[in-house]
């Protein structure tokens, strides 16, 4: 029996680790990958080549009369090369005094060009599945893309690029459904990297609540320093007043408006939120990021104001929780890392996340709590066909926590054989708050077989993933296990039997943007199957 919540944690990351591979995942070697590239961009050159395995600069005084080839590492040219150069699985750096007679390309990695550097060739940034013919790759990279899906030259762009935000270049058009606000239509202007002259980004969004009644509004403006992106340090700060939810990780606005337009199910609560938010930023690397920040927030709750569904019309939503309202000030931070190869379907690399936020009558706010939250993912391949992705997300606290900021647990994409937010603190009888949960902890282990491991041959078969899961956690108040006040108390007490576990089977179509969860819990023999239809992978 696992006696504590740190033998856990070291039994299900050393599980992962079994089978952790090389960050490149690739299933054609990396030999391969350099003949291949060679012999496209290079070819029968009558030079010299010069080959590097480990980051390589040419200095300002060198001259370099030959082909550079430089494999899974960086190369910075401030020097000449009478050459072509090949960077595979790096970055290429081409600095003022830098001349290059001849082609320069990236596979997998990027060309940073300074404006006084001179290229008398072409500049050429790809990908790695671009030399090989798309039936040498599995199904799971041809889908997703590179860790060089950035492209400098590029004017659109969807989502992240680790740890930066790309945005895009036109407004995003929102139409949302929920209990709270009826149909929500407005505009978005997600925050954007920037050009290398463009240092201010501006973004924001308006819209407007049908049945609420209300405008919603957010306005933020970030200025960037130094470099664009490796070490990019920000300063921002925005004005808001909307209709917020921290459901998010559960459910997505769109999936959430889906499900309660047309099946009746509205899975996120919400609450008003508004004030402004000043924060600094610095990237360490692409994929490194830190960031504090102050927010003066006012929280009110917000009432259910419709009952409409275009289905199952005889139901009535739940009522939408009550919150602790008054004025937050608070002080917070994190350090993020993040290597995911996409963001919505990763199938490689990791994910980690540490954040703290505290509040306090110091600093002339209502509530008083600090809460911390610590989340690691990783998604390793096990086999050409096979993966497994992991997630562990601990969260602790201290003060009187509000129940807006409580831990709850339960449901679709966390405890997937439980009720939704089964594990959750509320208001008693008496319409007097109980502090929110201030312990949290959850486990999800999930693996994957890709169809083509099977190959019956049956077009319909052949596109379904299979996906076999086991879930474990909890959420609970420290003052029922401990008498202390201290955010490390509260987790020793842990046994096996203290958390509540399932395990099920799903199957997903290849791109894993649906799937049906069948989810059974450990603790009952009683309790029938859970099953759960989503559009989205749950982390």
């Amino acid at each position: 029996m696992l006696k504590n919540v740190g033998t856990i944690i070291i039994i299900l990351f050393v599980f992962s680790g079994l089978f952790a591979q090389k960050s490149e995942d690739y299933d054609i070697s990396a030999k391969k990958i350099e003949k291949k590239a060679y012999e496209k961009y290079i070819g029968k050159s009558d030079k010299t080549d010069y080959r590097y395995e480990k980051n390589t600069v040419v200095g300002i005084d060198e001259k370099i009369d030959g082909n550079i080839i430089v494999v899974d590492a960086d190369l910075t040219v401030k020097g000449q090369v009478d050459g072509d150069i090949l960077v595979i699985l790096g970055k290429v750096k081409i600095e003022n005094s830098a001349v290059i007679n001849g082609n320069v390309t990236s596979i997998d990695g990027n060309i940073y060009q300074e404006e006084k550097s001179l290229i008398n060739g072409n500049q050429i940034e790809t990908k790695v599945k671009n030399l090989f013919p798309r039936e040498e790759w599995d199904d799971d990279f041809d889908e997703d893309e590179s860790r060089s899906g950035f492209r400098r030259y590029t004017n659109r762009y969807d989502d992240n690029y680790s740890t930066l935000p790309l945005g895009k270049k036109e407004s995003d058009i929102l139409l949302r459904y929920n209990r709270v606000q009826g149909f929500f239509l407005g505009a978005s202007i997600p925050k954007s990297i920037g050009g290398k002259y463009n240092k201010f980004t501006l973004h924001g969004l308006l819209g407007y609540g049908f049945q609420e009644k209300r405008w919603n509004y957010e306005i933020g403006l970030d200025r960037w320093f130094f470099d664009q992106r490796d070490y990019r340090f920000e300063l921002g700060v925005s004005a808001y007043d909307f209709t917020d939810t921290r459901d998010n990780w559960m459910i997505t606005p769109d999936e959430n408006s889906l499900a309660a337009f047309f099946l009746h199910k509205d899975f996120q609560d919400f609450y008003r939120r508004y004030g402004f938010d000043i924060h600094a930023s610095q990237n360490i690397s692409i994929f490194l990021q830190g960031k504090i920040g102050y927010r003066n927030d006012n929280y009110k709750s917000l009432e259910k104001n419709t009952d409409w569904s275009l289905f199952r019309g005889g139901r009535n939503f739940t009522e939408n929780p009550i919150v602790e309202e008054g004025n937050m000030r608070s002080i917070y931070g994190e350090v993020y890392y993040d290597s995911r190869n996409n963001k919505k379907n990763p199938s490689r690399g990791w994910y980690a996340k540490l954040s703290g936020e505290t509040s306090n009558s110091q600093i002339n706010s209502d509530f008083s709590f600090n809460q911390y939250i610590l989340e690691l993912r990783t998604y390793q391949k096990t086999g050409r066909y096979e993966r497994i992705d992991v997630r562990l997300k601990i969260g602790t606290g201290d003060g009187e926590m509000p129940v807006q900021k409580g831990f709850e647990l339960g449901g679709i994409s966390t405890l997937r054989g439980f009720g939704f937010k089964q594990f959750q603190s509320g208001i008693d009888t008496l319409a007097v708050f109980q502090s929110g949960y201030d312990r949290m902890l959850l486990g999800n282990i999930e693996y994957n077989i890709d169809p083509k491991i099977f190959s019956t041959g049956i077009p319909l078969i052949d596109e379904i993933q299979y996906i076999f899961f086991f879930d474990f956690g909890n959420a609970w108040h420290s003052y029922d296990v401990t008498d202390k006040d201290k955010i490390y108390d509260g987790f020793s007490h842990l046994q096996w039997n203290d958390l509540k576990s399932d395990f099920g089977i799903a199957f997903s179509t290849r791109d894993g943007n649906m799937r049906i969860n069948i989810a059974k819990r450990l603790d009952t023999a009683e309790k029938p199957f859970t099953i759960t239809y989503r559009l989205s992978k749950p982390f």
